[in-house]
């Protein structure tokens, strides 16, 4: 009974000495998003170029011909990344466009659907510069 009661209090003990973050899984490295993807998107019969600038787990994207959403860079918003699925919102006319993407194994293509106005909005990028 004694060794039992010294285990647990030695196992307390580590785990008190040890950083919050250590403890926890640790958030992974948004890193391996960082860089410039472009790609098509693609919504109904409707398509055009994406364009995003990731720093940090930040950063915006553009898309051309995409008239309802609006031409120029969009800030990102409310990004999480898992170390495999990027999310994010961005403001735009009608509405924020929210998307999940997946990266590849490589790390060099990221794709997944977005909704827009209701509409489901197809990403199909990859990694253009670092």
């Amino acid at each position: 009974m004694h060794s039992r009661r010294a285990f647990i209090a030695a196992a307390g003990a580590l785990l008190a000495a040890q950083p919050v973050g250590s403890v926890f899984a640790r958030k992974p490295d948004t890193g391996a998003i960082d860089g410039i993807w472009e790609g098509p998107w693609y919504r109904g019969m409707s398509s055009g170029k994406a364009r995003f600038e990731i720093r940090d787990g930040a950063g915006t994207m553009e898309l051309t011909n995409a008239e309802t959403f609006g031409d120029g860079p969009h800030p990102l918003q409310k990004t999480v990344f898992d170390g495999k699925t990027f999310s994010f919102e961005a403001p735009g006319g009608g509405g924020p466009m929210r998307a999940r993407l997946e990266l590849n194994a490589r790390g060099d293509q990221m794709k997944g659907m977005g909704k827009h106005e209701g509409f489901g909005v197809r990403f199909e990028l990859a990694r253009t510069h670092r």
